[in-house]
């Protein structure tokens, strides 16, 4: 779907939030790597593709003698694909992108701290990745709505061995070629893009619950070499128990969430 479609469709979820406060919207000339929309109130709100990263992100700032200050905070941030996300992916990231303004959170420079930057950009963090993940199983979005209201940070590995696993796992067994190809390509997209909690969701986690040999190479069909390598590795693992590190408050850490996975499969 063209970016520029699904832009309509986000911003019109973003309007009925934010024209009815008062917002006023304005127009932003493209540049060759990004497509802007901006709205200006009490703060100011700018939703942005980048094209080259395929990323269009929810950012707010301060507004000062009526005009935003550019220090911009990122609020939500998800992946879009022109090739292969349609309409649908485009609802997710517009109903996404309204209910966080319309939430506690609309002051959005009091967004919760994420995980580390690399190269200037924010990383794909565990929220992230299951925000994406509603694209392909729409009803993870009111578990995901549950956690980030009832816990302080967003528990990602819990989250993902509780309420992505299953539907991963089904989702495997009964789609065809194409939607595993499609969901093959947001899994290497959001490995390179991810932290090393999100590379152990993808590699450990997600892709060793699935039983099928075929079907695993299915959903790693279109990684890098260097992705499978490493997806390869982590599947040797299923099953063995592996010694966890000591644990560091308030990191959790892979190992010792493996090995509480691997008791409750025995």
């Amino acid at each position: 779907m063209e970016i520029s479609k699904a832009l309509d469709i986000i911003t019109a979820k973003v309007d009925n939030v934010l024209v009815s406060k008062g917002y006023e919207k304005y127009p932003v000339a493209d540049t060759d790597n990004e497509k802007t929309v901006l709205y200006k109130g009490d703060v100011a709100y700018s939703i942005v593709y980048y094209m080259d990263k395929k990323r269009i992100v929810l950012r707010s700032c301060s507004v000062v003698d009526g005009e935003p200050d550019n220090a911009w905070k990122t609020v939500a941030t998800w992946l879009f694909d022109e090739e292969v996300d349609t309409a649908r992916e485009a609802e997710n990231i517009g109903d996404d992108f309204a209910e966080t303004i319309r939430g506690p959170r609309q002051t959005a420079v009091q967004q919760k701290k994420k995980s580390k930057k690399e190269n200037g950009e924010q990383n794909c963090d565990p929220l992230f990745f299951a925000n994406r993940m509603i694209a392909f199983f729409p009803e993870l979005r009111d578990d995901v709505a549950f956690e980030k209201a009832h816990y302080e940070s967003f528990r990602g590995i819990t989250f993902a061995d509780e309420k992505i696993v299953p539907r991963f796992k089904a989702y495997a067994e009964k789609e065809g070629d194409k939607n595993l190809e499609k969901l093959s390509k947001a899994l290497s997209e959001l490995y390179d893009a991810g932290d090393l909690d999100v590379k152990g969701v993808i590699t450990y986690i997600l892709l060793n619950s699935v039983d099928n040999d075929e079907k695993y190479e299915k959903l790693t069909a279109t990684f890098t070499k260097e992705q499978k390598k490493i997806a390869d590795a982590a599947r040797k693992l299923r099953g063995k128990k592996l010694k966890a590190e000591k644990p560091r408050k308030p990191k959790k850490y892979m190992a010792e969430t493996l090995n509480a996975m691997n008791e409750r499969r025995k």
